[in-house]
């Protein structure tokens, strides 16, 4: 997207030239004369950068400096003077410019230097929102901490990081957290938008090592053809992370010392000392005493790291912390894979209490993994321990399925089986799933892989066909009885009748339209999502588009719906945010950075997404999207977020809407101003997103007048059975829009009253005319 410029200057030929130059180069200019015309712009415009003669007519380029940097402290600024002096330049500088330039101006040497102030900006922009991710990726809350040890461990990291200084050493069995305290440490810390260098002591041969903490000079080594900074260097101002240092070479050790001691070391092959500041933390699985005893780790190193220390206990000895971990990484893992979040049966939890998990968190997490994408529910912890089939016991001669001597393929058998539990459940998926132990997913797709798909239609249609005679009146010829279903569930389904938001089968009675058995209520005509599409043929050619959101294509209907009736429409089990943060968390990715750091949503998610499908990318509501919706600049109408992660609103409507429809400012000073337009929220009759409306409103116009107004008005309306107010007739006044409220009342304000848009005789002259 082309950079936008704002040129000042009070002189009009430097502002048209320098417009007309740029243009041609590729960039979007906005002008302005005087400082308050370059205040205007800054909030309207929001340039990415300023170009500024540094003497205006009766202001200072210093001034629309100040401006700038009020507006955006990141807005990068070059002063263009002809009275260039040292003391300007310095000032100016001082002030926060970018540049400063010499009249007259050669243009290519403007255009470098834009450039190249253009570059810096973005890249500090990237690089400030690649460290806020790190912020928001590994913070303190993210670790899991519900048993006395790791309160205690969270609680001294957190004392660690609110000092820049010490050395830390973290302590505990491999996979138990320790990485992920460090870089909590870290980017808790403040230090936290300055790099940090990890480096495993054991995943680096001996004699790379060295050069690769403290990097070497040109020529110092076969190879070395220029020089290399080392992590210590690169990591200046922030942290260098040694993993797993009780495994570092003794010969390396005496130097490592030095470098902790007095933050200065030398680059291999080099003669000069470099001092850099970087705080050190350790992390090691040894027993480090141990190793110094048996002289494999030095003792002063071991006194040097061990200021600061944090042991962590293995998974093992805090169980407090498994099912909320459990829970925290199948959160992170159904994001990840786009996938629902399963839940696990409290056996299966059960059995992640007593497991011993010899691998900690790291084994959990893998486990975890494991069981989603291989669609179980179940855990084996025998299976889990053992890291490959050829290493398990050889099974006892006649234990389980016997193996014929001629041998088997066992493809066939598995097909067999999953025949056989279709048959028994009569073609019903779920049952025999139930059956074989799987998921209905893991079954469907083994029902591909043996190409029994098409097999299960045919074999619905031979049950029907072997139904008793009764059956048959689905095809016609006989009066249908009264609801066979309804009369064996008569007051249960009087009580679901009488709800406030039932569902059309229930409210006409119709129950056997589901229910198959009067006596099995889990028995159904069909699956559920077959018989839900059966009546709902919109959502059948959903599936059919581009964007099908997974939890509508992968689970099934009455994950999100209540099948009889619900408080929330359209019949959802949960209001529609507690619903999508089920799966989707709104503090974490990829969600966050999605929506520019807000994390509380206070609307509804399906004001800007298709619960279903959607021809749009991110399942955005297919329509007339928002232009700053649309081009995602969210800072042309939202103020910075808060730190409570709540999106917060630039003033409505002056300076966010009419910004851009400054045409509506002047209506307020009409005699007679609609109410809703008068108290300034715009986002009551519009949506700010996206919207399948004109004018992006959010319902229909007649449902949002008569939100307000008596609906009786409808049948005492002057125009009440005048046939223009038919539903969908169009407007004859008002080409290709509809007749509806907005074709003779003004929605904002007017000069006349009841916001006519005129004399009524002259609006009806006016149809009848044409």
């Amino acid at each position: 997207m082309a950079a936008k410029i704002l040129i000042v200057d009070d002189e009009e030929l430097i502002r048209w030239s320098l417009s007309q130059d740029l243009a041609n180069s590729g960039y979007k200019t906005v002008v302005a004369s005087s400082l308050a015309e370059a205040e205007a712009a800054l909030e309207t415009e929001n340039p990415d950068a300023v170009l500024s003669d540094l003497r205006l007519d009766r202001d200072s380029g210093l001034d629309v400096l100040k401006a700038a940097r009020r507006a955006n402290p990141e807005l990068p600024v070059i002063i263009m003077t002809a009275f260039a002096d040292l003391a300007s330049a310095v000032e100016a500088l001082r002030e926060g410019a970018a540049d400063y330039i010499a009249k007259p101006l050669q243009l290519a040497g403007l255009k470098i230097t834009l450039k190249r102030v253009l570059e810096a900006a973005q890249f500090k922009r990237r690089l400030d929102r690649a460290n806020q991710k790190g912020v928001d990726k590994y913070n303190f809350a993210s670790i899991v901490a519900e048993s006395p040890s790791m309160k205690d461990a969270l609680a001294m990291a957190r004392k660690i990081a609110g000092s820049p200084f010490g050395t830390v050493l973290i302590l505990g069995e491999s996979g138990c957290g320790k990485d992920r305290f460090a870089r909590a440490i870290h980017y808790g810390s403040p230090r936290a938008f300055e790099p940090f260098m990890e480096i495993s002591c054991t995943a680096i041969p001996e004699n790379l090592l060295e050069s690769e903490l403290f990097g070497y000079e040109k020529g110092s080594f076969t190879g070395a053809i220029g020089q290399k900074k080392g992590l210590f260097e690169i990591a200046d101002g922030g942290t260098v992370f040694l993993n797993e240092i009780g495994h570092m070479p003794m010969s390396l050790q005496g130097k490592i010392l030095r470098a902790l001691e007095d933050k200065t070391f030398k680059r291999v092959g080099g003669r000069d000392d470099i001092t850099v500041d970087v705080r050190v933390i350790a992390a090691t699985n040894e027993d480090l005493p141990r190793a110094v005893a048996e002289g494999r780790f030095r003792q002063d190193l071991y006194y040097r790291i061990n200021v600061l220390s944090i042991a962590l206990k293995p998974l093992r000895e805090r169980r407090e912390d498994i099912l909320p971990l459990v829970n925290r990484l199948l959160g992170k893992l159904s994001v990840e894979m786009l996938k629902p979040k399963p839940v696990l049966t409290p056996e299966t939890l059960a059995l992640f209490q007593d497991y011993k998990w010899p691998g900690n968190v790291r084994e959990l997490r893998n486990v975890l993994e494991r069981m989603m994408i291989l669609d179980e529910l179940e855990f084996h912890p025998v299976a889990a321990a053992q890291p490959a089939a050829a290493s398990a016991p050889e099974a006892e001669p006649g234990a389980g399925v016997a193996l014929p001597p001629e041998g088997l393929r066992l493809e066939d058998v598995e097909k067999d089986l999953v025949v056989q539990a279709l048959k028994r459940s009569g073609g019903n998926q779920q049952k025999a799933a139930q059956s074989l132990g799987l998921s209905r997913d893991a079954l469907r797709r083994r029902l591909e892989k043996f190409g029994l798909k098409d097999a299960i239609g045919a074999l619905a249609l031979l049950l029907l066909l072997a139904a008793p005679a009764p059956a048959l009146d689905w095809f016609g010829g006989k009066k249908a009885p009264k609801d066979a279903f309804r009369s064996a569930h008569e007051e249960k389904a009087k009580e679901l009748m009488g709800k406030s938001n039932p569902h059309a089968p229930v409210r006409s009675g119709e129950c056997s339209k589901c229910h198959a058995d009067g006596k099995d209520a889990a028995k159904l005509t069909q699956e559920l999502k077959p018989l839900c599409l059966s009546c709902h043929a919109d959502r059948a050619e959903d599936l059919k588009k581009p964007v099908v959101h997974s939890a509508f294509k992968d689970m099934e209907c009455n994950t999100c719906h209540q099948p009889h009736a619900s408080d929330d429409a359209p019949l959802l089990n949960s209001p529609v945010n507690e619903l999508c943060a089920t799966c989707h968390d709104p503090t974490a990715e990829p969600l966050a950075p999605a929506h520019h750091g807000i994390k509380v949503f206070e609307g509804r998610c399906t004001d800007c997404h298709n619960p279903h499908a959607s021809k749009n990318a991110k399942l955005i509501v297919e329509g007339k999207e928002h232009v700053p919706f649309g081009s995602r600049s969210c800072e042309m109408c939202h103020a910075k977020t808060t730190a409570d992660g709540k999106p917060a609103l630039k003033k409505l409507p002056e300076d966010s809407c009419f910004v851009c429809h400054s045409d509506f400012r002047k209506l307020h000073k009409n005699p007679v101003v609609h109410p809703p337009f008068s108290s300034g929220d715009c986002t009551t009759c519009h949506n700010p997103h996206v919207s399948g409306r004109g004018a992006l409103i959010r319902r229909p116009l007649a449902d949002i007048c008569f939100g307000c107004h008596d609906e009786e008005l409808k049948d005492a309306h002057p125009v009440a059975r005048h046939p223009t107010s038919r539903e969908g007739k169009a407007d004859p006044r008002r080409e290709g829009k509809p007749f509806n409220c907005a074709s003779c009342h003004e929605p904002h304000a007017s000069q006349t009253p009841k916001l006519m848009r005129g004399s009524i005789f002259t609006m009806c002259e006016e149809c009848h005319k044409k």
